[in-house]
């Protein structure tokens, strides 16, 4: 005889089917969410990378040729916020040179100023907008230089000319440099500077290059 359903059987018979039917409409839109949701935060990190990336000047991966030897390093550092008339100071191949907290020393003769990498780019990029700063070159004169293993200091004497018409008068002084390679390139930690002063000139022992 065909079998026959009791209606109760049959009422727990299509609950169960389309409680079934439900589950698994609740998976399928499940591994949908997750799928997007996971394609939506790796397209996140990978936006927040690049960002990052472009965002942090001081990644080491950022390697060029300035940042191979002390020479290369000293000679980038005059380089970089050297401009003319009319133009502007390299100041991301400036930032490039130094580490994040890299320690920014001027001593003058009221007394001594401290700042940091973006403190020093920050108002020389002021005095450019404000005016007071049309032209600038800084450029070697002589070196001394003291290496150990992974660290080094440089004296480096130079001569500066501020705007045009301080060409006849340049003013000379000395970057004490603080630099360590570490592994892959090398960095400079800090810089001191002070301008020469007519009771004070440089010695001249500072004046001679590198042998």
């Amino acid at each position: 005889m065909p079998c026959k359903f009791h209606p109760i059987q049959w009422t727990k018979w299509l609950i169960s089917k389309f409680t079934l039917i439900v589950l698994l409409f609740s998976l399928c839109y499940l591994c949908v969410c997750s799928s997007e949701k996971n394609k939506d935060n790796r397209a996140f990190l990978q936006d927040s990378s690049e960002k990052n990336s472009k965002a942090n000047p001081y990644d080491s991966s950022s390697i060029t040729d300035d940042a191979n030897s002390i020479d290369a390093i000293v000679k980038a550092l005059y380089e970089s916020i050297t401009f003319p008339e009319g133009e502007e100071p390299n100041m991301e191949r400036f930032r490039h040179l130094f580490t994040p907290h890299a320690a920014f020393i001027r001593i003058t003769p009221e007394g001594v100023i401290k700042t940091d990498v973006e403190g020093f780019i920050s108002s020389f990029k002021e005095r450019i907008r404000s005016g007071m700063l049309t032209s600038f070159s800084e450029a070697e004169i002589s070196r001394r230089t003291n290496v150990y293993a992974h660290i080094a200091q440089v004296f480096s004497a130079y001569k500066k000319i501020i705007n045009p018409h301080d060409r006849s008068n340049p003013v000379r002084g000395i970057n004490s440099l603080q630099l360590y390679h570490d592994g892959e390139r090398w960095w400079i930690s800090s810089i001191t500077w002070e301008d020469e002063q007519n009771d004070n000139p440089i010695p001249d022992e500072y004046l001679k290059k590198d042998a």
